[in-house]
């Protein structure tokens, strides 16, 4: 959707007079900028002391550009600095009305107030705005910002869109492509994220901006490119979006501080490199340099980052792992505060991401699981909050060579802390639920995609079938003050396929084992262990059925946090 998609056959679902206006617009325009201007001038008069306003009666009026507040650019290259009051209305000036200007102070009072912090629009007073049919229009234009971006650089017309386009794909239906799995698995749910931060970039709450990634979704489909429409990219794109965009969205709000009037244009601008329609919007309404308060709900009360840097071996199917080309690899273990005993507020009010970049793929591991409900039990007469009924959202994408799984779930669970002393903590959690739909490379393609070549080949990009499934899992972890000792954790999920790429449909299951050891070095930093053992097996109606075990090693060196 991001990338090309070459125009490939796919399984196909059932069908179902102007410069008078110009000049008429110019005059239009410049008369609100002076309405405005004489606005923003007897707002200002209706502040002034009333030993400012017995000046001289014969005292011109000042209209600066920016009044008081000075320009919207102030505090990011530079400190604010209050500008010089302008002069104002004089009370005693010639053919002035007394009535006239109070109900014009009035008026502009109330304009003024859209920018106040306490502003009815705003949920909060560091929240941007309330402005549904903006969010509307910011994410139609994210997909008028990827088609003219693929237009350049695409060779093909695939993306030269036109009504003949519209009405042919809207007459098709939906089909599954053949996209690669890093398109479809991650890219898709990436432009999701995009769709979903128009919403909370303008005011929306959570559970209002997620319509917005099944809209800007459905729109790309069916108007923004030529392909027919993809159920997979439909469904990728909406879930994976509001996942993976709630979680760049409160990241991004860790970076930047709107409490502070100081220069901080760096924070802003890496804040936005995490979530890039928040952080265009915030440039392009003045709230990049607008003082205010942090809002309380996307400001956790505790983090946790550990980074790992180290090697990775992923052993051959039915090969030992220690037996292949170890490849190094860089890991990250993000909390957001703790999802299992942080108070519930909002969706995502806590989450967990896993993300390893190499180790045998670009990106070998992203998952991500935020917490969509939380509500504790504990026994009477206990302290804190052992118990836990959770209900998470979760992401996973898992590309190593050996193995390629990515999904979309909906899970649901218990978890419980058991407090084995005054430093040692031991966590266990047990969840499961349905994936939406679920990818997982198929043992049937035994060659490794076609890179280039002819394009009615494209289709050999796909090594994986398509199909829903369920999914459970389970585990525990051992703090000891506050730092990891010990992590284990097992997932199995069973796919139906409904999609194939070769041959026949059939049932994949897959367990996966995972343990990690850190033993203690100096300070904060750990040398890792860790082993994952991954069983799995396809039934075929009549083909040979497919058992595999694939096991992966990984050894490193770990800055771990409380």
């Amino acid at each position: 959707m991001t990338t090309l998609r070459a125009p490939v056959p796919r399984q196909a679902l059932p069908h179902g007079s102007g410069s008078f206006r110009r000049r008429a617009a110019g005059l239009a325009c410049r008369g609100l900028v002076v309405l405005a201007s004489l606005a923003v001038a007897v707002a200002a008069s209706a502040q002034a002391p009333a030993a400012e306003r017995s000046a001289d009666p014969g005292q011109a009026i000042t209209l600066p550009l920016f009044g008081e507040a000075g320009s919207p650019f102030d505090g990011l290259f530079r400190p604010a600095e209050p500008s010089p009051a302008p002069a104002r209305f004089a009370v005693g000036m010639p053919g002035e009305s007394p009535a006239l200007t109070a109900y014009l102070r009035e008026s502009v009072a109330a304009f003024a107030s859209s920018s106040a912090q306490d502003d009815p629009r705003r949920a909060c007073p560091g929240c941007p705005l309330r402005r549904p049919l903006r969010a509307v229009g910011g994410a139609a234009m994210v997909n008028v910002v990827f088609n003219l971006v693929n237009r350049l650089r695409e060779e093909n017309d695939e993306f030269k869109v036109s009504f003949s386009s519209w009405w042919e794909n809207l007459k098709h239906g939906f089909e599954w492509d053949y996209n690669s799995f890093e398109i479809n698995q991650f890219g898709h749910p990436y432009q999701g994220g995009m769709y979903f931060n128009a919403g909370r970039a303008n005011g929306l709450s959570f559970w209002e901006s997620a319509p917005l990634a099944a809209f800007g979704s459905a729109t790309w489909e069916y108007f923004a490119e030529k392909n027919h429409a993809s159920i997979n990219d439909f469904v990728t794109t909406t879930m994976g979006g509001i996942a993976l965009g709630e979680m760049f969205h409160r990241a991004g709000w860790m970076v930047r501080d709107s409490s502070v009037s100081e220069s901080r244009l760096k924070k802003e601008l890496l804040a936005m490199a995490l979530d890039p329609v928040t952080g265009i919007n915030r440039f392009i309404t003045g709230e990049a340099s607008r003082v205010s308060e942090n809002p309380s709900d996307l400001k956790p009360t505790s983090t946790v980052s550990d980074i790992e840097v180290g090697v990775q071996w992923n052993g051959q199917p039915n090969e030992r792992a220690v037996n292949s080309t170890g490849e190094p690899f860089l890991g990250l273990n993000l909390g957001y505060n703790d999802i299992y005993s942080s108070p519930y507020k909002v969706p995502f009010d806590a989450f967990t991401v896993t993300l390893r970049l190499g180790g045998g793929s670009s990106i070998s591991e992203g998952l991500v699981r935020g917490r969509l409900y939380g509500r504790f039990r504990s026994a009477a007469g206990q302290q804190g909050r052992p118990t836990e009924f959770l209900v998470v959202q979760g992401y996973d994408f898992q590309k190593n060579g050996i193995f390629e799984y990515g999904g979309q779930s909906v899970l649901a669970g218990v978890s419980h802390l058991f407090r084995m002393s005054d430093s040692a903590q031991l966590l266990v959690f047990g969840v499961g639920g349905p994936i939406v739909l679920g990818a997982i490379r198929s043992p049937q393609v035994t060659e490794a995609p076609a890179e280039g070549g002819d394009p009615e080949e494209a289709h050999l990009k796909r090594t994986y079938d398509f199909g829903p499934g369920a999914q459970i899992s389970g585990g525990a972890a051992l703090r000891v003050g506050g730092f990891p000792l010990a992590r284990l954790r097992y997932t199995s999920f069973y796919l139906r396929t409904i999609s194939s790429v070769e041959g026949e449909a059939g049932k994949h299951y897959a367990q996966v084992l995972r343990l990690d050891v850190l033993a203690p070095l100096w300070r904060n930093f750990r040398f890792g262990v860790s082993g994952d053992y991954i069983n799995r097996a396809t039934y075929y109606p009549t083909t040979t059925d497919v058992h595999q075990w694939l096991p992966q090693l990984r050894v490193y060196l770990a800055r771990v946090s409380k």
